[in-house]
């Protein structure tokens, strides 16, 4: 097939700006330039806000001598003092909590953090001078009007570890906690100085950011109906500035400035286990891949199942087309024994299997739609999605226009990923055409058009490559701005991008 030119900018009519239009375009980028841009932390660079367009909802610098309108203290002490907002924590081994906002599916909320009275946030001692507690700020993504339990948070947590913890955790209405993600405090989040906090929510999904940088992710969120926004302390009086809730647009595909791009393990850790298998799964998980790719098509008798060739002859020790195989029989398969001998014994897992593993144990599934489908066949697909209430982490793409449009017809809700060998014409008319989240290239092609994901992004959607295990080209991917990248090799992408956050890059 030949390759397509993709159209990737405008012409322009040659119209002259009035001195109107030119006046009003350069006082548009001047704020652009005031929004985007912010005072950083000593010693770090300026750091952009998130490349997602949003509105802000709250924005709140505490300028005036009380509680702003509709902020409301529910435990423990709250003040304005010097323009900013201090907390201190209540009675009874209570937190102190200040609620606000509304409740938003996606959004970011950000504050900048200080302890005082000598206690830190994180780093080494971070105790209190008292001899009490460790102290803990949390930005509460999903907390009710009222305060009370449960509620959801991103914690930052002094003392805890050598130098503190972030956390992704809820507190039940039992007054336990139930922490779902953690990770060692970055060491430029320490010692006596303002902090810039930031948690991105969608959904059920959530990045911690510490002065501009990811430093956590959860799939593991728990979300109510109705839960907003609020400010938690403990174990020290905290003050706050700067707080900001941006409702986002809803594509969570998207890469945030600070943030990696996204490990999509290709059918898992394809690379050090069985493909397509619960074990790659795991592998992958433990290797911090957040995404799980896989390939689905039917049983005889309308089983979906994790397959990705047409036949199971080279990933099992049986023979045909899994579309001439009872779910009886693929079951009985053995699908880890051609990997190695740890791994006989490995079956086929349906849908319904992976889906589960992934709901109880983490992670989110780029699940690919292998080959034609009939509507039937697609809205099986989507019934165990649903079933197992996993639309809010699942990502459906395919080579085929249909199934994309099957699936678009018969749950909206779930985001669409067109998968292409070669370009489109016009990528960015085809991805409004068929509501894409994310345009799915061979990095190749993404590559020999160094523009195309500027262009998608204009137009909200992310870009998503495959196959790609050599770091060079995970290099020269990134500075491109690519969102995601499925591989072969998860941990060894995991760990570039840790050593990309965590170095001077």
């Amino acid at each position: 097939m030949t390759k397509h030119r993709t159209a990737l900018s405008g012409t322009g009519r040659g119209r002259r700006l009035t001195l109107v239009a030119l006046v009003l375009a350069v006082l548009c980028g001047l704020v652009a330039v005031f929004l985007v841009y912010r005072t950083p932390s000593p010693g770090l660079r300026p750091v952009a806000a998130p490349a997602v367009k949003g509105e802000r909802v709250v924005v709140e610098d505490f300028s005036g001598a009380g509680l702003p309108d509709g902020w409301k203290a529910a435990g423990g002490d709250w003040k304005v003092e010097d323009g900013r907002l201090v907390g201190a924590p209540g009675g009874g081994g209570q937190p102190g909590r200040i609620v606000f906002g509304r409740h938003l599916n996606d959004f970011r909320l950000e504050a900048t953090a200080r302890t005082g009275g000598g206690a830190r946030l994180g780093g080494e001692g971070s105790t209190a001078r008292t001899g009490g507690a460790a102290p803990w700020v949390a930005l509460g993504v999903d907390v009710p009007a009222s305060g009370a339990a449960p509620w959801s948070v991103g914690a930052l947590r002094g003392g805890a570890a050598p130098g503190g913890l972030l956390e992704f955790a809820r507190r039940t209405d039992r007054d336990t906690w139930d922490v779902t993600d953690k990770a060692a405090l970055p060491a430029a989040a320490g010692g006596d100085r303002d902090v810039r906090l930031a948690v991105e929510v969608h959904g059920t999904r959530a990045r911690w950011f510490l002065d501009g940088r990811e430093a956590l992710r959860t799939s593991r969120l728990t979300r109510t109906a109705d839960g907003g926004q609020a400010l938690l302390v403990d174990g020290a009086r905290v003050s706050f500035d700067d707080v900001r809730v941006t409702k986002l647009g809803a594509n969570p595909l998207l890469r945030p400035v600070g943030s990696p791009m996204a490990v999509i393990a290709h059918r898992g850790a394809s690379s050090a286990a069985p493909e397509n298998t619960l074990v790659s799964d795991e592998v992958a998980r433990r290797g911090g891949a957040e995404w799980i790719e896989n390939d689905v098509q039917p049983s005889k008798d309308g089983v979906p199942y994790v397959l990705h060739d047409t036949d199971v002859d080279r990933t099992t020790d049986g023979t045909g087309p899994i579309r001439s195989l009872t779910a009886a029989e693929v079951d009985a398969l053995d699908a880890g024994s051609w990997f190695g001998p740890a791994y006989a014994g490995a079956r086929v897992p349906t849908l319904a299997a992976q889906l589960d593993d992934l709901r109880r144990r983490g992670g989110n599934m780029l699940l690919e739609i292998k080959g034609r489908h009939s509507r039937a066949e697609v809205a099986r697909i989507v019934e165990e999605i649903r079933d197992h209430g996993m639309a809010g982490r699942v990502v459906v793409q395919s080579f085929d226009v249909d199934a994309l449009k099957y699936t678009r017809a018969l749950a909206p809700e779930l985001p669409l990923g067109l998968l292409r060998t070669e370009l489109d014409p016009d990528p960015v008319a085809v991805a409004r055409e068929l509501g894409l989240s994310t345009y799915n290239p061979p990095a190749g092609e993404l590559l020999a058009h160094p523009g195309l994901a500027k262009s998608l992004h204009a137009a909200g959607v992310a870009v998503t490559v495959w196959t790609v295990d050599d770091a060079t080209r995970w290099n020269s991917l990134e500075a491109l701005g690519t969102d995601g990248i499925i591989t072969n090799r998860p941990a060894e992408l995991s760990g570039w991008n840790a050593g990309r956050l965590h170095g001077d890059h």
